[in-house]
């Protein structure tokens, strides 16, 4: 499983950037070992989000990343936002048993 982890800082027009970032999403959730995305605003600065992705393996999510429609998406973002990307390894993981 390889998980990715994007902090952005918003500069411009919030609900703008989350329609882009929604058709980011779109492209990628179609992409092959596409798992899961989540997107977050910070409760205490909502200038700050942060979007989490799973996929199946590291050269799933680098193949996805090259197509132009992705590409094309991140030129969109820029001018809204900047971007910290980086892949990130689980150390720990804790969930509740079902009963």
């Amino acid at each position: 499983m390889f998980h990715f982890i994007n902090r952005f800082t918003v500069t411009g027009d919030p609900a703008e950037f989350e329609r882009i970032l929604g058709e980011i999403n779109a492209y990628m959730s179609a992409q092959p070992g596409f798992r899961r995305h989540r997107l977050y605003r910070s409760a205490k600065d909502p200038q700050i989000y942060v979007e989490t992705a799973e996929w199946d393996s590291a050269e799933l999510h680098r193949m996805a990343i090259g197509g132009d429609a992705f590409q094309a998406g991140v030129k969109k973002v820029r001018a809204h936002a900047t971007a910290e990307p980086a892949p990130f390894t689980v150390v720990r993981e804790n969930s509740v048993a079902a009963p």
